[in-house]
């Protein structure tokens, strides 16, 4: 976050003025331009009238109200193509004379100060080859926006231009024109139509004529003539009312024989005076009525006479004869019971026979029947469809003779003049886009803060098998962590004779060279790596191999003493890893800002030193180091003691130079690299301490694991030895020291 807000308190001042300078720019060139006014008009898609040329005719029964209009939105994007139709436009454009204005007619002249700047760099004139008319017609259909709202039947037609007269004018009368046009495409349609009209029906008068003459004429044939009130034919007619005849006849039938039965079964019984039939009959109530007189009689007498009086004789004879006669009645009515019965019967069987004789005639004639059926459903359809054109012919006459011929467009509203420019807003244009540029500009900045310790290449954390992230480790036996600072007294080496020099470039390096070879080293165990000067490429080639396949090699290249500067080192080292093929990057370690840079010839402006201090990125520090495709840091700016070295930020910036390097060539004075090595904890791979073959001793078993004052493992401690020549006073004072004890190494 800090460096976010450092970044920020450095360049926002120079982003609030470019903001500024740029919205005011923005004004500036609004100012420029022509303002342009925009009117609107709207169209309201209805259906008027009940045989309107967008209706189903054959809904005109249902009444007005319920006329089923097309109004799909298939219908409706038909009419916001239609007026954008070509044709239209060109005759909008013909009314007005838009031909003669420059703003649709651009080789009239700019109509503004930003067309004329355009023009005269070759841009928005008329092109080579253009007519005027595609002119007009061009800039028409640009300014010209026609579009429908959703879920509606409205129409929107909007209009732009640099006069707001002009654009309510262009508008309505596109409106208007349009509804025009579908008035009289009506009229005119329903004109094209009578004609035909009037020719189908013609033609299918003589068709219906002789299609009706036709069936009357094989009705008679068949002798298939109807009638009725349902107009139906004979033997249809003869068929159901002998259907119900038949019906009523099996009723009667049932009846009296049912009759009859009950008769026969009473009279047998003895109580066929009982029976309806008998009872209604007048006769019978006669002589039931002297019976019970001449029994009233017998009985009134019988109390004075004998029954052997001659009066009860005769009383007895009479009522003899009455039952014998009422008797005899019965039985003739009975008898006429069952003649009543065998009538029906024989009515039945022959309703029955004349039914089934229309029934063979009417399966006899069904052929014919058939015929017959097809011809008149043929000339009842002819009739109907002429009946139809008849009543379509009326209508239309009708809309003719008043002219009104319904239309589906209504202008709901008409443009009117707008005082308010539509475009440029100028003060809302310019205070977005300097907002902005505000914003881009303030996301840049934090995103190039937030990314300035990530490497051009890009960064990814490193494994968790890399040594240099883990703990620092102890080693067997020892509590103290692998890295130690060493007590104040230097470590003084056991060497039983003078050292040994490499050879000077004197008079007197023959004897030193002679010394040299009489001398014996005693051994005492394995020794620190020495190169000499000139051995830059095998030292190189070492690293290169010692390197594993992921991540970067670090090396801290420094020097035993401050008195010696390892920069001429550190970029020979470089150089050959370059040359080998690696990819290394030389990173100049010098906290106070007096580093290789000035020595190398480099960019001081910024380092690394102001990597660590969050005021510059990666992209403003990497280098090219002359001569090679080896990238350099320089040091930058000199650290103050306000700012403390952040080794977490110190520890980042280099894990994200491993993924991005093979090798990371760290080079620094003694002091200061003695610090560095110290804070990191001894995160490196390789330590090389640059020496001269002239000064301190030479390397022993103690120095194998020390680099910088520090017992370190699992770092490669190499120790390079600068060729240089001997004074001739040391050469000398040399040659006095080892001449007395020559002797003395030969006895031994």
């Amino acid at each position: 976050m800090s460096t976010v807000f450092g970044a920020l308190l450095r360049k926002g001042r120079w982003l609030v003025l470019s903001s500024l300078a740029l919205g005011a720019a923005t004004f500036f060139l609004l100012t420029m331009m022509a303002p342009r006014y925009q009117s609107e008009a709207e169209l309201a898609i209805v259906a008027k009238g009940a045989s309107s040329t967008f209706s189903d005719p054959r809904s005109a029964t249902a009444g007005p109200d319920l006329v089923t209009t097309r109004m799909d939105k298939e219908a409706i994007n038909t009419h916001v193509r239609a007026l954008q139709s070509p044709d239209l436009m060109q005759q909008i454009a013909s009314e007005l004379k838009l031909n003669e204005r420059p703003e649709f007619n651009s080789a009239l002249g700019p109509v503004d100060k930003i067309d004329a700047a355009l023009r005269m760099i070759g841009i928005g004139g008329p092109r080579s080859g253009e007519s005027e008319r595609d002119r007009v017609m061009s800039a028409f259909r640009s300014r010209l926006e026609v579009y429908s709202a959703k879920e509606s039947r409205f129409i929107g037609v909007r209009m732009t231009s640099l006069d707001p007269e002009l654009a309510a004018q262009i508008a309505n009368a596109l409106t208007e024109t349009y509804r025009a046009s579908l008035a009289e495409q009506g009229v005119t349609e329903i004109d094209d139509l009578q004609t035909v009209l009037k020719t189908k029906i013609d033609k299918l008068s003589a068709e219906v004529a002789s299609a009706e003459t036709e069936v009357d004429r094989y009705r008679g044939k068949i002798d298939g003539f109807r009638g009725g009130s349902q107009n139906t034919g004979l033997n249809e007619q003869q068929m159901s009312e002998l259907t119900a005849e038949l019906t009523r006849a099996k009723a009667a039938r049932g009846e009296a024989e049912a009759r009859a039965a009950s008769a026969r079964e009473m009279m047998k019984a003895g109580s066929a005076d009982a029976l309806a039939d008998v009872q209604k009959s007048p006769l019978i109530q006669n002589l039931v009525q002297q019976r019970v007189r001449i029994e009233r009689q017998i009985s009134e007498l019988s109390a004075t006479l004998l029954p052997g009086h001659p009066r009860m004789r005769q009383l007895n004879a009479d009522l003899a004869g009455l039952k014998l006669q009422i008797d005899s009645e019965i039985r003739k009515i009975v008898a006429s019971l069952e003649k009543e019965a065998k009538v029906a019967q024989g009515r039945e069987t022959s309703i029955a026979q004349s039914l089934a004789d229309i029934k063979t005639r009417i399966v006899t004639n069904a052929p014919e029947e058939a015929q017959l059926r097809q011809l008149e459903a043929n000339a009842k359809a002819k009739r109907t469809e002429l009946e139809n054109l008849q009543a379509q012919l009326e209508a239309n006459r009708k809309k003719l003779d008043a002219r009104a011929q319904p239309v589906e467009a209504q202008i709901i509203s008409k443009a009117q003049p707008e005082s308010v420019p539509i475009f440029p807003k100028k003060g809302q244009l310019s205070a977005l886009v300097a907002f902005a540029t505000l914003m881009f500009g303030t996301a840049w900045i934090v995103m190039g803060a937030l990314f300035q310790t990530v490497p051009p290449q890009g960064y990814r954390r490193k494994d968790a098998t890399d040594r240099r992230h883990r703990e620092p480790m102890l080693p067997a036996g020892r509590d103290e962590p692998l890295i130690t600072e060493m007590p104040d007294e230097p470590v003084e080496p056991v060497i039983p004779e003078p050292p040994v020099f490499a050879k000077p470039a004197t008079a007197a390096a023959p004897e030193l060279e002679t010394l040299a070879g009489d001398l014996e080293m005693p051994e005492h165990g394995p020794l620190p790596v020495v190169f000499k000067g000139g051995e830059m490429r095998e030292l190189a080639e070492r690293i290169k191999e010692r390197r594993t396949a992921s991540g970067g090699y670090r090396t801290l290249i420094t020097s035993e003493t401050d008195e010696i500067t390892p920069y001429t080192e550190a970029i020979e080292l470089v150089k050959e890893l370059a040359r080998g093929g690696a990819q290394p990057i030389l990173i100049d370690w010098s906290p106070s800002g007096d580093g290789l840079a000035r020595e190398a010839g480099l960019d001081m402006s910024a380092g690394f030193n102001d990597l660590l201090a969050g005021n510059a990125g990666f992209d403003e520090i990497i280098q090219r180091l002359p001569g090679t495709h080896a990238h350099v840091v320089a040091s930058g700016e000199a650290l103050s003691d306000e700012n403390e070295i952040d080794v977490d930020r110190l520890n980042l910036i280099l894990d994200a130079l491993d993924e991005t390097y093979d090798h990371i060539v760290v080079a620094g004075r003694h002091e200061e690299a003695r610090n560095l090595f110290e804070d990191m904890e001894g995160r490196f791979d390789a330590g090389i301490a640059v020496a001269t073959s002239y000064r301190g001793g030479p390397p022993s078993q103690a120095q194998a694991n020390m680099f910088l004052g520090f017992e370190v493992a699992e770092i490669d401690v190499i120790r390079y030895e600068r060729q240089e020549e001997f004074p001739d006073t040391l050469v000398q004072r040399l040659a006095r020291v080892t001449q007395p004890r020559e002797p003395v190494a030969r006895q031994a």
